[in-house]
């Protein structure tokens, strides 16, 4: 397996935070659970695509609806925040925006994202 660095329940809060200042406090079990569940996925299913490891964390996370606001925010940035600690760089896009929210409502796929990803990687 290859060296990857992954996002902590505590990192993902903190980006939370940071996306709506004041925020109330969030669901641990919930934003523990998004987080393992992407780490879950390269141990037990051998993912080591950072693209498909970004989209899962964006899916886990928006689905989760462990913060009282900003889920899809948060989502959002944790996978860009994932893909930068990895040396991965994406720009922004409406279509990473349309794509977060169709994910939190369960209507893409992790190839979808993966192939958007790919389509706004910052050369």
């Amino acid at each position: 397996m290859i060296d990857i660095e992954f996002l902590s329940a505590e990192q993902v809060c903190d980006i939370q935070k940071a996306t709506l200042s004041g925020a109330p406090p969030s669901n641990m079990g919930l934003i523990d659970g998004a987080v393992n569940r992407v780490v879950n996925e390269y141990i037990y299913n051998g993912t080591s695509d950072i693209l498909q490891l970004a989209a899962w964390y964006l899916v886990a996370i928006a689905k989760a609806h462990a913060f009282p606001d900003a889920n899809k925010r948060t989502a959002y940035q944790s996978a860009l925040m994932f893909l930068d600690l990895n040396g991965v760089y994406i720009s922004e896009s409406d279509q990473l925006l349309d794509v977060t929210v169709r994910a939190a409502e369960g209507n893409t796929t992790i190839q979808e994202i993966i192939e958007i990803f790919h389509q706004n990687i910052d050369m």
